[in-house]
């Protein structure tokens, strides 16, 4: 089912399915995510049955949840508690449901020890769980990531992605915008926008195998398809694995 659509005029145009995980990759990554939070009389976006416009930017936020690069260092509480239950006290969440789910949500999220630090005092990659955990805590159906899964550190970021897999699979769609190419490995799909237009829209492995597009537009490859790419050419592996631990366990079979 086609939940989000996204037109920008003629020069753009596309929709995602519910259980979707979509990288959008290129120069117009500012413009993209600019068009959710101030309205723009070129821009379409529908959500469910719902179009954007602005007198209803409220209504839309209840559906999506924006974890902007630009605001991981503004914080609307004293404690990292505060800022997880923020959204929820907004939906007139009980507090006795508030505390259940910010105490097992913070658990999967490792933040538990954390919830009565000042945000103030975390490290970047703690402050982006804690603003993916407050995002997603209250259950919107888009989740758009603005340039952050790249300032988690390593062990966090494959427990993130672990997330949104999860998150995925129950019916939700995880949009992450980001210049960093490697970060798009873990989607279904990329879509490459560029000088506010489509250039390449597919599934992530053909969109990675158009070498010469990402080249021309300046995008290299992830450091894993690279490697694949190697090892194919020598005839090692006759496919590619686009996790570490697959492509060494194909190379010892």
């Amino acid at each position: 089912m086609e939940y989000f659509n996204y037109k920008y005029k003629t020069n753009i145009n596309f929709s995602i399915k519910l259980k979707s995980h979509v990288a959008i990759i290129g120069n117009s990554n500012d413009d993209f995510i600019n068009t959710f939070l101030q309205y723009n009389k070129d821009t379409k976006i529908v959500i469910g049955n719902e179009t954007l416009k602005d007198n209803n930017l409220g209504s839309i936020y209840k559906k999506v949840s924006i974890v902007l690069y630009k605001h991981l260092n503004i914080f609307v509480g004293e404690t990292v508690l505060d800022e997880i239950v923020f959204g929820l006290e907004g939906l007139a969440y009980t507090k006795d449901d508030i505390t259940t789910l910010v105490q097992s949500e913070s658990r999967v999220f490792k933040l538990d020890k954390l919830l009565n630090k000042d945000p103030n005092s975390l490290g970047k990659s703690d402050i982006v769980k804690m603003k993916i955990l407050a995002s997603l805590i209250t259950k919107p159906k888009v989740l758009i990531l603005d340039n952050v899964i790249s300032e988690l550190d390593y062990n966090d970021k494959k427990l993130i992605f672990n997330i949104l897999d999860e998150y995925k699979k129950k019916g939700g769609i995880v949009i992450n915008a980001t210049s960093d190419i490697e970060d798009t490995i873990e989607s279904d799909r990329i879509i490459i926008l560029n000088n506010n237009c489509l250039v390449c829209d597919g599934k992530t492995l053909s969109v990675l195998n158009e070498e010469k597009l990402l080249k021309r537009l300046g995008i290299g490859l992830p450091f894993i398809v690279e490697l694949n790419k190697y090892f194919m050419d020598y005839g090692m592996i006759n496919k590619y694995y686009l996790s570490n631990n697959k492509l060494v366990g194909a190379l010892w079979k």
